[in-house]
């Protein structure tokens, strides 16, 4: 006994393979994709609340920027000039590197005083 397929029984079977084959591709690309998460409804009003806050911040940082930099691109303080009394006088001859015993004689002054006056002045221009 001969076993013969039939044009038709070889059609069908080609069908019914191509159905499986099908289904399958079907079944495993859905198991791969990735679910997408769910749409989250924006809130416009806190956006735009959110949106205004985070100007008014940048705005304020941008005055406390631009006044940290005129501080320090601002001249140093001009140095006070010595007044005419004693201490103004010997800080002056101090400054000139007078020794602490003759600027006391010269400005009437104490020599712990001179003294002082020499050390904190001492090396200024």
């Amino acid at each position: 006994m001969e076993f013969v397929i039939t044009w038709r029984e070889l059609l069908i079977a080609i069908l019914l393979a191509t159905a499986v084959y099908l289904l399958e591709v079907l079944v495993f690309s859905r198991r791969r994709r990735p679910v997408p998460p769910p749409v989250a409804t924006i809130d416009t009003a806190s956006t735009d609340r959110e949106l205004a806050r985070l100007r008014e911040e940048v705005t304020a940082l941008r005055r406390r920027l631009d006044a940290l930099e005129t501080l320090v691109n601002r001249p140093p303080p001009a140095e006070p000039v010595p007044d005419d009394s004693p201490y103004g006088q010997a800080v002056r001859l101090a400054r000139q590197g007078l020794a602490p015993q003759e600027l006391a004689a010269r400005c009437g002054i104490s020599r712990g005083e001179a003294e002082l006056i020499v050390a904190l002045n001492r090396g200024e221009p």
